[in-house]
């Protein structure tokens, strides 16, 4: 009973503790989509600071990626563990890739 007891515990500390890396991916996710209209429609001369802003972005999301990844690899619940590895590989992805463009453009 004990066993069971410490094993649902560390399953719902592993869900809390992806919980405010994914919300950090998230912010960042936006981040990166303002700073594509920021590289694309602000001023020239400060077009290096979207350059900054989507590497210093996508360094985040990678970073916060690696507390969701480690706390998913224990998770009973695989599906659970599945779904927020897919999300936050997605937006790696997606968010990294718009990142690496708005680099390569400045």
């Amino acid at each position: 009973e004990e066993k069971a007891h410490k094993a649902e515990v560390l399953e719902q500390c592993s869900k809390d503790a992806c919980k405010v890396p994914m919300e950090i991916m998230e912010c960042c996710a936006q981040a990166i989509d303002i700073i594509a209209e920021f590289a694309a429609k602000g001023s020239a001369l400060a077009v290096s600071d979207a350059g900054c802003g989507a590497t210093i972005c996508k360094s985040a999301m990678f970073a916060a990626s690696l507390n969701i990844f480690i706390n998913t690899k224990g998770m009973a619940d695989r599906d659970y563990a599945a779904a927020l590895n897919e999300k936050a590989l997605n937006m790696l992805h997606e968010s990294g890739n718009k990142a690496d463009e708005i680099f390569g453009a400045v």
